[in-house]
């Protein structure tokens, strides 16, 4: 089996190496960018100088290639020009898997290897964390451009999609894809070592907040993520200027394009106890998941929210916005979190008084949640409903 894959993600590694150890599957990860080793991606995407950290072991315990990229403008960001990995024919030629999975249908890469397995004769599934919500928003043309060109051709010669929680599922369902070809599956994977940084820190938050400076006693709410318009940080910050409660504080974890006018929003409206963090890596942003009380994904667009899934990691209630995919999987509404509409900064402000004013058995209770949620996701068993599709579409394979 041949995975294509933008870069090498730090949440995706786990998966790959997971999928690698079953004695069924003969991995190879073909990368299309080295952004994710490199660090290039962070400094497009925060404007850091910083890497994600980590970096070490990300190639280990699964076969892999990296493909050189021959576009102008190469960066798995850019959407239909930044990956034009023209050796990929080459490779599935020469290699000839029994099935390849690719991430995206958004580059030239993507295209080609969906025609290389069409020449082959290779079945090809998808695997992307895309999810319904976005699809809604689109204009009346872009949709029907898209239902022509996805569900109408590119899905229909599709065979299977690995669909990571309910909103990707709904977003194949809306492009008519049947059920026979969606296989449950996931989009980021290894969650242990976030659950075992938690354990450690149990205890600790008071010696970490003050080791960043923040105040002892008082209720966190942190948002980790780039500071850019989609990701309503903005919409955050006005729902914390009407929070009328003492002892409440605002951290912010990450970079971006926004940060400036955030910190103009802070000093025009005189708010109090906000904190500017900047990017934190891999090594450090378990520190700030265990000091906070509360975490806040207030996005405008959001395929999944990786973030969600490492709050979670640390016992953490959470607050997502209804455009959050995995909103759908991970924040159970009033048990272990809440979710509110994008750009209500009222009703967001509601949600987050809301939990500051539980008595804290009652937020225990949440935080207890979140710890079993994580624990339920990351215990499923992902290899055997892909192998078990394979073996139905892939004749004969080896037993």
């Amino acid at each position: 089996m041949a995975i294509v894959a933008p870069t090498c993600f730090y949440y995706q590694t786990p998966l790959f190496r997971a999928l690698a150890m079953n004695e069924r599957l003969d991995l190879t990860v073909y990368f299309c960018s080295d952004e994710g080793l490199s660090g290039k991606d962070v400094k497009s995407s925060y404007g850091s100088d910083e890497k994600w950290g980590g970096e070490g072991g990300l190639l280990d315990g699964y076969g892999s290639k990296f493909l050189k990229n021959y576009s102008p403008w190469g960066s798995y960001l850019k959407s239909l020009v930044g990956l034009a990995n023209f050796g990929i024919w080459r490779e599935l030629s020469r290699e000839q898997p029994d099935a390849v999975i690719v991430m995206s249908w958004m580059n030239p890469t993507w295209w080609l290897v969906f025609l290389a397995c069409v020449r082959f004769k290779i079945p090809v599934l998808f695997m992307t964390d895309a999810n319904v919500s976005a699809e809604r928003l689109k204009s009346k043309w872009k949709s029907w451009v898209k239902k022509i060109l996805l569900g109408k051709f590119l899905f229909r010669l599709t065979s299977g999609f690995l669909y990571a929680g309910k909103a990707n599922r709904q977003l194949y369902s809306y492009y008519g894809v049947p059920e026979n070809k969606l296989v449950p599956f996931a989009y980021s994977w290894g969650y242990g070592a976030m659950v075992e940084q938690s354990e450690h820190l149990i205890g600790q938050k008071n010696e970490l907040r003050k080791k960043y400076g923040l105040p002892h006693d008082s209720f966190i709410i942190l948002y980790c993520g780039r500071l850019s318009p989609e990701k309503g940080s903005q919409v955050l910050m006005e729902a914390y200027k009407m929070i009328d409660r003492p002892n409440k504080a605002l951290v912010l974890v990450g970079d971006g394009r926004q940060k400036g006018h955030l910190k103009q929003l802070v000093k025009r409206n005189g708010l109090d106890e906000v904190y500017f963090m900047g990017f934190k890596d891999r090594n450090e942003i378990g520190n700030f998941y265990s000091l906070a009380d509360l975490l806040v994904l207030p996005s405008h667009r959001e395929t999944w929210g990786i973030v969600v899934n490492e709050a979670l990691c640390f016992s953490l209630p959470v607050i997502v916005s209804d455009q959050v995919g995995a909103g759908n999987e991970m924040v159970m509404h009033q048990e272990n979190g809440l979710i509110f509409p994008a750009g209500d900064s009222r009703m967001l402000a509601g949600q987050i008084k809301a939990i500051m004013d539980l008595p804290e058995e009652a937020r225990q209770k949440m935080r207890d949640r979140s710890g079993e949620i994580i624990r339920q996701w990351a215990e499923r068993d992902l290899g055997s409903p892909l192998i078990k599709y394979l073996d139905s579409i892939c004749s004969p394979l080896v037993n």
